[in-house]
């Protein structure tokens, strides 16, 4: 957006009508309407999805496909036949997959985005209503309560909040604001509820400013990006410079110009420049990457899980490490007072009407809450003069109940009070037996500043129970079989958590460390240790995560609170539940929309499927653009020292190209697929491309270097057909180690593409068709040209293999001795 345009919004907002609202009724319609037709709305550029213009753009006018079209183009100026234009429809489905792949993804995304696009609640004609951020309008009452988040600039009208402005201002440290006070868009309600007026709308609010800085979840550090990036930059660059040599080449070779591109060789110099450049050209590849990743989307999708960014698939799959809030993913949400037990000389009832109040007072809305509000729904409850809601960091809420005095309802220990050995032996008990454990308080003065300062006396100990999700055991159980260690992290004591994580399986459970008063500095010697950590305060949640990654773990973390988003946002790859707080949503790379974090087993194994078979197949494509650069600058410099020219046309590369690459990467992207990922993405994929690569350049050099040393023995021509039938032999001995381990899927599709090859081979000798450019009339075969030919094969087979073994057992043992180091 542009400072004109952020000028004139704020010009609008100052000359714009003044109405006086009341806080309890809102705007009318007409004032909404007035709102709207002014441009006082909360509109903002979003980007959400590619627009369909820029799907049909980027899908069309990629760098290669450029490249592809401008060879066509002159292809037909030299009048080549149409068998040489095989390429363009394999490019036309890669364009054609591309669009349908990228259409179907955003249609399923932005029908999810729905669900979880931000909404904002506003007080209308005296009636509460939930419309989108969007359309919020100046003027407008919004209610905000604690997981909200801020969606335009406005001030209080009534009530208190506690905020989070760490994505303004990058301070942690919770900001509390009351009656008149500013509130900016992008922080996050931590605590409270109150009525706000919106006095600053879209560009002009911090909104617009956050939308491309802080608010915006961290885009994860996608590998498969990085290097996608290297390859095709690197081979743009090699296609280039050696399609202009071959130019300035053959233009030297011709001077004077005249007739040159009507003539003979200039027909002989196309078909070997679109070639050379065909075969250096990696499409496939770009289009496996975009075509898998938006495959892997729409799997997720149909999970009803909402993937917020497209490469966070790439971090499932690499994902060695869960960080699980025990609400949620090992139990429901939902909980339930088991037991009061009354310290004091008042009745239970009145224990109760405490209880109810400071709920009621407090307005809070998490779990606790809930259960204690239900627990006490037969009781009346008494107004309050000053109530401190509920807040992650101190662990307790409080209420000063009009005639009765205050009340502090929290866990134990973190409440000003004497230390008694009996009570505090009873509520360790009760945390051993997986309770959650609240304590009531009463205090002698009220609440200052904020907090509660004079020691309290205990008056009742609550034990609430959690239900645990039936689904946990097993899902924990598919974690700790695929290699994921699985954390627990939870602000509940650490023997209420540790008790649940024991029952669910979590290995290690019994090793449970309470995080309170820990520092940042000590945490590196903990997360190796434990498995449980509870009183964890938001910062200390995204402490843990950074130093599991400082010991190279790829993190993975699930939250629903406005306590989890500084661990959403430090995570690999962060999961939301949409029926959580709005801050973790929009910082979160996943959203669960069926508020279910069961599917999470699936989720990575739908990371590990995408990732593991593009990896798989990848090398496939980046052996021929290997073999091509190579031999093409070979040939350059043998045309320019006078003897043979590039021999290969696209003709010559049909079943290379179609069957034993792009036709079976296809199929085999995708199979199910769930091996734990080890190493990097550019190093995996370059350890088995180039010696499939070194091969296959070695089968043409053998017969190439036989054709010099005897012209009688192996002719030009012989060696082109020879090339062409070895290196294509070849390519199916390396998609065959490609597809071990062997299984039916594999296997059928190995025999598949490898029994369409000889028949077209066969049929095309037969017929004479001369579909694959081979020049075999001239050929005289003889005995020893034909074991020159297997033995070739052979040798070239056997080198790829061995080389590849090599490297991959080397690359085993490194990996084996880092984690031994480990």
């Amino acid at each position: 957006m542009s400072v004109k345009n952020i000028k004139a919004k704020m010009e609008a907002i100052a000359s714009a009508e003044k109405f006086d609202v009341d806080f309890a009724v809102g705007l009318s319609s007409s004032q909404v309407e007035s709102r709207k037709k002014n441009n006082l709305s909360n509109k903002t550029r979003k980007e959400v999805t590619k627009t369909y213009v820029q799907i049909v753009f980027d899908n069309l006018f990629s760098f290669f496909n450029i490249l592809l079209f401008g060879i066509a183009t002159l292809m037909i100026i030299a009048g080549l036949s149409w068998e040489y234009y095989l390429f363009l429809v394999i490019l036309f489905f890669n364009i054609v997959i591309g669009l349908a792949c990228d259409i179907r993804a955003r249609r399923l995304v932005d029908k999810l985005r729905l669900i979880t696009d931000p909404k904002a609640r506003v007080i209308r004609e005296g009636k509460e209503e939930e419309i989108a951020v969007a359309d919020v309008v100046l003027s407008d009452i919004v209610i905000l309560q604690t997981g909200d988040q801020v969606p335009a600039d406005a001030t209080i009208a009534q009530g208190k909040l506690t905020l989070n402005e760490s994505m303004l201002t990058g301070e942690t440290e919770p900001v509390k604001k009351g009656f008149g006070d500013q509130v900016y868009s992008g922080s996050f309600v931590v605590a409270g509820k109150a009525y706000l007026q919106v006095n600053r709308v879209g560009v002009a609010s911090y909104a617009e400013s956050l939308q491309n800085r802080a608010q915006k979840f961290d885009r994860p550090k996608s590998e498969i990006k990085r290097s996608t990036l290297i390859i095709f930059g690197v081979t743009g660059i090699f296609s280039i410079l050696i399609g202009a040599m071959e130019t300035i080449a053959y233009i030297v070779t011709q001077l004077p110009l005249k007739d040159s591109f009507t003539s003979k060789s200039f027909y002989g110099f196309v078909e070997g420049l679109s070639g050379s450049m065909v075969a250096m050209i990696p499409s496939g590849l770009y289009l496996l990457t975009s075509m898998t990743l938006a495959v892997g989307v729409v799997h997720l999708a149909r999970k009803r899980m909402n993937v917020q960014e497209l490469y966070c698939i790439e971090m499932l799959a690499r994902v060695d490490t869960i960080c699980f809030d025990k609400t949620g993913t090992l139990t429901d949400g939902t909980m339930s007072v088991k037991k009061m037990i009354n310290l004091s000389n008042e009745k239970d009832d009145y224990l109760k009407m405490v209880l109810g109040s400071i709920i009621t007072a407090t307005s809070d809305d998490n779990s606790t809450a809930k259960a204690i509000k239900s627990f006490t729904k037969d009781v009346p409850v008494i107004l309050s003069n000053d109530s401190l809601p509920f807040d992650s960091s101190r662990k307790y809420s409080a209420a000063t109940i009009k005639n009765e005095g205050t009340f502090v309802m929290g866990a134990y220990g973190f409440v000003p009070s004497k230390t008694i050995v009996s009570v505090a032996s009873r509520v360790n008990s009760l945390s051993e037996d997986g309770f959650r454990v609240i304590c009531l308080y009463r205090c002698k003065k009220g609440i200052e500043k904020g907090e509660i300062k004079s020691p309290c006396e205990l008056i009742a100990i609550l034990a609430l129970s959690d239900s645990i999700k039936p689904d946990a055991q097993a899902n924990v159980a598919w974690f700790v079989e695929n290699g994921v260690t699985v954390k627990i992290i939870s602000g509940d004591s650490p023997l209420t958590v540790g008790e649940i994580a024991r029952e669910v399986g979590v290995p290690n459970a019994e090793k449970a460390i309470s995080m309170e008063g820990i520092k940042e500095e000590e945490i590196p010697e903990l997360v190796s240790k434990y498995a449980v950590f509870g009183r964890v305060s938001p910062e200390q949640k995204a402490w843990l995560v950074t130093a599991m990654q400082k010991e190279g773990h790829k993190v993975a973390m699930t939250g629903d609170g406005v306590n989890d988003i500084l661990a959403l946002k430090t995570a690999d790859c962060s999961i939301a539940m949409a029926n959580g707080s709005a801050a973790a949503r929009n910082v979160a790379h996943l959203v669960a929309l069926d508020n279910d974090f069961s599917h999470l087993p699936e989720v990575v194994a739908e990371g590990r499927r995408v990732i593991n078979n593009l990896q798989r197949t990848a090398s496939l494509f980046l052996s021929k653009t290997t073999f091509a650069i190579i031999i093409s600058i070979v040939f350059l410099i043998s045309g320019w020292l006078g003897k043979s020219d590039y021999p290969f046309t696209t003709k010559n590369m049909m079943i290379w190209e179609v069957l034993s690459i792009g036709g079976a990467a296809f199929f085999i992207s995708l199979q199910p697929n769930r091996e734990r990922l080890t190493g990097s993405f550019l190093s995996n994929i370059l350890r088995n491309a180039i010696p499939a690569g070194i091969a296959e350049i070695t089968t043409v050099a053998v017969f190439y270097i036989a054709h010099l040393i005897s012209p009688t023995f192996m002719s030009s021509d012989m060696a082109h057909v020879f090339s062409v039938i070895a290196f294509s032999a070849v390519s199916f001995v390396i998609l065959f180690r490609i597809c071990l381990p062997l299984d039916k899927y594999r296997l059928f599709v190995f025999g598949s593409m490898l029994t369409i090859a000889v028949g077209a081979m066969i049929t095309d000798s037969l017929f004479h068709l001369n579909y694959f450019g081979l020049p075999i009339k001239s050929v005289v075969f003889d005995w020893g040209n034909v074991i020159l030919l297997l033995l070739t094969i052979v040798g070239c087979s056997v080198l790829y293999i061995l080389w590849e073994s090599f490297l991959a057992r080397k690359h085993h043992m490194e990996r084996k001795k880092k984690h031994e180091d480990q």
